[in-house]
């Protein structure tokens, strides 16, 4: 272990406010002519309390935009009276901030609508302080919805949707009534939001006239009763929980005309086989494209429905033995075809779907996998992927005529950008083991072959933000003893599996080492970037970190991933073993002494590890775990693993419960008691499994606590007992 005279980081280090890294700036965005920049961040006293900023790209001024205090907007949920849709709301998005939650450019003038506290607010003029409420105080509201003009916003209240012409200062106009405990409008069911990351529920139409929404009638799905237990006592909660193999919700498509006030149903789920779920919606000219899911999500459906000819047409089809992906990638092109992306061949790549001609598709050459299309304009689409690593994320330009790529981000690292597609602008949140953060906004030029380039020389070129790490950094008492991790792959099964390993801060002797894993389907772990100072805790703390991405993991394409199909709990623990070779050549690592710690997923994997390779792991801890996955939702669990009734011995063998009777290592089980995604029921089922096989297993849990576990006395306290339990165990 290390020496007592070095400074090491301690969770109330870590977790107390406002925390030893500065929030970064978010939701960075351009104005439409593209002067301007906008995002969010909140103040040294406040970190958490989000303020609207915003660049002049022409003066270099940095100039506040919107305040959440000229909002009224409170700075704690404690404070607030947040509707139980906004607390679902925020769960789903795993938002962690308050003041201004999110906004939006609308119109080419440059207003912007604004969310704050459950209100909606407009800023007409960039130049003036005003701003306009478009809500009332008297009640609570969600689901904001503006249109592209910024003269239409729809929004829902109690359930129900509404919308107001802004313009023209018109009254409000009902558009749903018999919104109740189970029927909400324009608003993602649970499954949509938790598990296809669409958080939307109503759009409007290219020309404005039509509101799409969404119905969604949660009654056919049974009811069942958690306890939700916080620190003044507990409450059943009744919730119609889709659990996997049950049934879903109801949810349909309406389009609303405002001109004639008439509004048509125009798809529902379990009408046909193919459309189980509603995926994605994307307005278009003269109409609106949806993506749909069969109940395995083995086939995927893209389809565009006509407002004038009030018919659908399918554009293009896919399927999978195993299952798709989802993701945001389609949209509409200048020309009126429609760009999306695929994994057919096993890496996504970018396709053109040619509109009016059957079966017309072309593919894009770009590079090794994307992962995000952003944009595109008249002769290229901008996407970002990787090309020679995967643990590096970059900007490339892919030619729409399929005739070449090019890399425009070229620091080894990992690239979050966003794009200005008519001005030739990105901004690029950059982050590598060096650079803990720096964004900058950044221009490209075509060359003589008419491709885009990064001018990295560029007298426009500007770094907004940059993170260094110097002696007024709350960081600094840390920093010199700040560990630099290895990056390196191993081959296994036939894959490539890359891991980082953060050896101890000034190692002395023989040490423990911590496998931080997940191993679940869409996360990526092991990424060239700053890290996390939960890893830096640890390290300091006199253990190494070995994080290693199996097969299942995100970002790898469609092969990498498929092989834990129907096998959920086996092929990911045979790669995190075979990870542990890492550490046979680390002269510090006593092989002896290497425990696991993950959650959600990564608890599963944690139990999973424990039970199944209890030889090579000395103890355990996991957090919020999935124990059976007949206990988890329809969407995620049937992905990946098929109906129950139809994979019973699948969900058998990957339920943690049938492998308890070999777990003879040290565990520490945790559970937030108000968890309504992981329910906490998973953790009571694993204790009475324990307690009837007669093993001892540690127990911590946190009342009023939900899946993330972010309160700040909730991570205090439960990395202060993960570290006393491996203190003790390793």
């Amino acid at each position: 272990m290390m020496q007592e005279s070095i400074s090491r980081l301690t969770p109330t280090d870590l977790f107390t406010p406002p925390g030893l890294r500065p929030s970064l700036p978010s939701q960075h965005k351009f104005s439409p002519c593209g002067r301007y920049i906008s995002y969010l961040r909140g103040s040294e006293a406040a970190p958490t309390t989000l303020d609207l900023w915003c660049f002049d790209r022409q003066s270099e001024a940095e100039v506040p935009i919107a305040l959440a205090l000229q909002l009224d907007a409170q700075a704690d949920e404690s404070v607030t009276e947040l509707s139980d849709v906004e607390r679902a709301e925020r769960e789903r998005k795993r938002q962690f901030t308050f003041g201004i939650t999110h906004y939006q450019w609308i119109g080419e003038s440059g207003s912007i609508a604004l969310y704050a506290d459950g209100q909606a607010y407009l800023k007409h003029d960039f130049g003036s302080e005003s701003i306009t409420q478009i809500t009332s105080n008297e009640n609570r509201y969600s689901g904001f919805n503006p249109s592209s003009s910024g003269t239409l916003i729809s929004y829902v209240r109690s359930g129900n949707l509404f919308y107001q012409d802004l313009q023209s200062a018109g009254a409000e106009v009902q558009v749903s009534h018999d919104a109740d405990d189970c029927i909400t409008y324009g608003l993602p069911d649970f499954l949509a939001a938790e598990e296809m990351h669409r958080f939307a529920g109503a759009w409007w139409s290219a020309c404005e006239r039509y509101l799409i929404y969404c119905r969604n009638d949660d009654s056919p799905v049974r009811v069942s009763h958690r306890m939700e237990i916080d620190g003044n006592g507990s409450r059943t909660i009744a919730q119609r929980y889709p659990y996997a193999g049950e049934t879903n919700p109801d949810v349909s498509l309406h389009v609303l005309d405002t001109h004639s006030g008439e509004s048509q149903r125009i798809w529902q789920n379990g009408l046909v086989t193919h459309d189980a779920y509603l995926a994605r919606v994307l307005p278009v000219q003269d109409g609106l494209c949806i993506l749909t899911q069969d109940r395995l999500q083995q086939t995927l459906v893209l389809s565009s429905f006509n407002f004038a000819q009030r018919k659908w047409q399918e554009l293009y089809r896919e399927t999978s033995t195993t299952w798709i992906n989802l993701t945001d990638d389609l949209q509409q092109l200048s020309c009126g075809d429609l760009l999306f992306s695929t994994e057919d061949q096993g890496q996504r790549q970018a396709i053109v779907i040619v509109i009016g001609v059957d079966a017309a598709v072309r593919r894009l050459l770009g590079p090794s996998h994307i992962n995000q299309i952003h944009c595109s304009d008249d002769n290229f689409a901008y996407v970002s992927g990787w090309d020679a690593s995967p643990i590096d994320n970059h900007l490339f330009w892919l030619a729409l005529d399929g005739s070449g790529y090019g890399q425009l981000t070229h620091d080894d690292g990992v690239h979050e950008v966003t794009v200005h597609k008519s001005r030739k602008l990105f901004i690029d949140r950059f982050c590598s083991p060096t650079v803990p953060a720096r964004i900058s906004v950044n221009t490209m030029t075509l060359d003589v072959a008419h491709a885009p380039e990064t001018q990295t020389d560029s007298p426009s070129e500007h770094i907004l933000y940059q993170e260094l790490i110097d002696k007024d950094h709350r960081y600094a008492p840390f920093a010199a003893n700040h560990v630099m991790p290895r990056f390196g792959v191993i081959e296994a099964n036939g894959h490539a599996l890359h891991y980082r390993l953060t050896p101890p801060a000034a190692p002395n002797g023989k040490h423990p080492t911590i496998v931080y894993v997940y191993g679940g389907p869409g996360a990526q772990k092991v990424r060239r970037d700053w890290g996390t100072l939960l890893v830096q805790m640890f390290a300091q703390q006199g253990y190494g970190v070995l994080e290693l991405d199996n097969r299942g993991s995100t970002n790898r394409g469609r092969l990498f991933e498929a092989g834990l199909y129907k096998r959920m709990g086996s092929i990911e623990v045979d790669d995190q073993l075979s990870g542990l070779s890492v550490l046979a050549n680390e002269s510090w690592a006593d092989l002896k002494r290497v425990g696991v710690f993950g959650h959600s997923y990564g608890g599963y994997m944690s139990l999973m590890c424990l039970c199944q390779a209890g030889e090579h792991f000395a103890a355990g801890v996991a957090v919020a775990p999935v124990a059976d996955w007949q206990l988890y939702d329809s969407h995620y669990t049937e992905r990946f693993m098929g109906l129950p009734e139809e994979a019973a011995e699948a969900y058998a063998t990957s339920s943690v419960i049938a492998h308890l009777p070999k777990l003879e290592r040290p565990l520490l089980l945790m559970h937030g008691m108000a968890d309504d995604n992981v329910l906490f029921t998973h953790s009571t089922m694993l204790m009475s499994e324990l307690q009837k096989l007669g093993k001892s297993f540690e127990l911590m849990t946190y009342p009023g606590a939900k899946h993330s576990m972010q309160e700040t006395h909730v991570s205090i306290h439960r990395f202060n007992t993960i570290l006393s339990f491996f203190n003790r165990s390793l």
